[in-house]
């Protein structure tokens, strides 16, 4: 699963900058050409970043991070059953724009939603309603719609499940992204 592309610390800068000290000043110095060298340079590396090297971050004050904390915070305990659909009531009452298409549909959050073909052409706004579930058209004023939002599960996942149901839905954005990169280079080379 891929959490953020590869070169783009804006997206997790923690991994990026990690992964360029590794680069740099790992395998880059030594080289391997097996994965049993790759292990061995690693477990190297690794001692010595945690033990020796330091770490300009401020929590550790140029101090390597297991000297600035060596007894690290234990983790909570995975949970049993998630709420899929928790998210919703943190995102209650915000609101989205979107530009109605030909067809009389929007987009919001990969998922397409019929508001009305005569309003094609022109922007709405849509606000997210947790107790029902549902996104309102408020704008433009004299058009009231309900939207029932797509794609929630309505019921409580095992831990297990919802992992990857999250996986899923993020390798499905992944290819979305891709295929419109796909397609914007590729308008893009077709104009004149």
């Amino acid at each position: 699963m891929l959490v953020c592309e590869p070169h783009h610390p804006q997206q997790n800068g923690f991994v990026e900058r990690y992964n360029r000290t590794y680069q740099e000043e790992c395998l880059a110095q030594h080289h391997p050409t097996t994965f049993e060298q790759v292990r061995a340079v690693t477990a190297t590396f690794d001692h010595h970043y945690n033990w020796q090297r330091p770490h300009q971050g401020i929590a550790c004050g140029n101090r390597p991070p297991r000297v600035a904390f060596p007894e690290l915070p234990r983790l909570p305990r995975v949970p049993d059953v998630v709420n899929a659909d928790a998210w919703l009531f943190w995102v209650d009452g915000e609101h989205v724009v979107r530009q109605v298409n030909r067809q009389g549909f929007v987009k919001v959050d990969l998922r397409s939603y019929y508001v009305s073909s005569k309003l094609a052409g022109q922007p709405v706004t849509l606000r997210i309603n947790a107790a029902e579930r549902c996104l309102q058209v408020v704008f433009p004023p004299d058009f009231s719609r309900s939207l029932p939002l797509k794609g929630l599960q309505q019921r409580s996942l095992s831990y297990q499940d919802y992992v990857e149901l999250m996986q899923r839905e993020a390798s499905t954005q992944q290819r979305l992204l891709a295929l419109q990169k796909r397609r914007a280079r590729s308008s893009g080379s077709s104009s004149p």
